[in-house]
């Protein structure tokens, strides 16, 4: 389980088409309750925002959980959003 907690977005002036309309995210990797180094991710939920603690799906499900018909160039996806009461 990859857990993170976002803490800022990325703008890109272009983008592969297949990730159109997805937010990218730069998420701070949760270990052991820790805050560790830095990641983007895409924002499969299209909902997280700054401050969300989110559960992320890697390496090739990553890619599924945005499009099966045209896979987009992602290595890690933000699958949900963790509830804040369940920590």
């Amino acid at each position: 389980m990859n857990l993170g907690r976002v803490v800022g977005t990325v703008v890109c002036t272009v983008k592969t088409p297949s990730l159109e309309g997805y937010k990218l995210m730069i998420v701070r990797q949760l270990v052991n309750g820790q805050e560790k180094g830095l990641v983007i991710a895409c924002d499969g939920t299209r909902q997280a925002g700054i401050g969300d603690t989110v559960y992320m799906i890697g390496r090739a499900e990553a890619a599924l959980l945005l499009s099966t018909k045209l896979p987009p160039p992602a290595d890690l996806s933000i699958a949900g959003i963790v509830d804040p009461e369940t920590l």
